[in-house]
């Protein structure tokens, strides 16, 4: 008996943090889809924790069904979270929504079986529910994954402390939910050892983000559009002489076409702070990351060659070796992404031209 009302007392606790999280967001946020994608992951989490509840052992099958799936999803809804979050891409893939559709077809069928008694044994049991949780574990995994990768390219700052905590937050708890699910015959105690794991966690990550209370807006606005630098922008010396120092370091030596260049290399070049280079491409040029700051520069000078080399210019791949990138596809991506065709079209026009 005591031992249910700790249950109930920590899942009170952690439920109470998760709904927190989520109307705080819908609140301050509800114009942004990312605060609804978070609404709707808090509240995954919050059914999850209600789904391990004594009292609801007892529920009839479709609510329990219900909360099954919502707390099914929320692995899919940190993904997709973190894949709007630290990619810059508002779409989420054909693919991943056939993945997710999938497998809760098959989770849902594997409890409604166990619910009506009826034994899993075998193939069934792989497929019908360690299939589904695998699934689940690769997309928090992937999650997770997307937030550590290009820590250091991330040129807004507050997104940058956001990614650290997290990962250190939000992926433990989802881990937590589908380490559950391969160990469903664990004693009580540890499940509440798990969501009191849970409750810590929520009430850390609500800390951190009311800290970033006022960048929060910029941290969430992950699918603007980069905007272009423009030297008329600049209303100092100082800013301008910076700019004209970028310039001439990824000039010097074609110091951009070297493949493995970073924010901390060219830093290094230039003799300056990496924060304040960071802080001057993002602030100043109106870049988000690393990355979309250096293709830019590269596909310019792509373009410098294509239209000085005329119709015995080089090939489209030694012009992609030239500028620094490792591959042809990754040349026409990024090309494509800024001016809409790829290198070989862009050419043929300058010739009709």
């Amino acid at each position: 008996m005591t031992q249910q009302v700790v249950q109930y007392f920590v899942s009170a606790l952690a439920i109470s943090q998760l709904l927190f999280m989520g109307l705080c967001y819908l609140a301050h946020y509800g114009q942004q889809a990312l605060s609804r994608l978070v609404a709707v992951y808090c509240l995954g989490l919050a059914s999850y924790i209600i789904l391990m509840m004594p009292v609801t052992q007892a529920s009839p099958l479709p609510l329990k069904q219900m909360f099954l799936l919502l707390a099914i999803i929320s692995p899919f809804m940190l993904w997709v979270i973190s894949h709007r979050l630290f990619t810059n891409q508002l779409k989420t893939p054909t693919w991943a929504w056939l993945v997710l559709l999938t497998y809760i077809s098959l989770r849902l069928t594997g409890s409604s079986a166990t619910a009506l008694s009826y034994e899993l044994n075998g193939l069934l049991l792989a497929v019908l529910m360690y299939l589904p949780l695998i699934v689940m574990l690769a997309f928090s995994s992937h999650a997770i994954f997307l937030a550590i990768h290009h820590f250091n390219n991330d040129l807004v700052e507050h997104r940058r402390k956001l990614r650290v905590a997290f990962v250190f937050t939000m992926g433990l708890i989802v881990s937590i939910i589908v380490a559950s699910g391969f160990l469903q015959f664990l004693p009580e105690t540890v499940h509440i050892f798990f969501i009191g794991m849970m409750f810590l966690h929520a009430l850390f990550f609500n800390i951190f983000i009311f800290r970033l209370h006022e960048e929060s807006p910029r941290v969430a606005a992950s699918g603007e559009p980069v905007s272009q630098p423009n030297i008329r922008t600049f209303y100092s010396r100082s800013d301008k002489t910076f700019f004209d120092q970028l310039n001439a370091t990824l000039e010097k030596d074609l110091l951009y076409a070297s493949s493995g260049l970073t924010i901390t290399s060219l830093a290094d070049a230039m003799q300056v702070r990496e924060y304040m280079l960071r802080r001057f491409i993002n602030q100043k040029l109106g870049y988000r990351n690393f990355n979309q700051f250096l293709n830019e520069f590269r596909v310019k000078k792509a373009i410098e060659i294509l239209k000085s080399s005329g119709e015995s210019g080089a090939k489209i791949s030694g012009i992609a070796l030239d500028v620094g990138y490792a591959s042809l596809s990754s040349f026409n991506k990024a090309f494509k992404e800024l001016h809409g065709v790829t290198p070989s079209v862009y050419r043929n026009r300058l010739l009709v031209s």
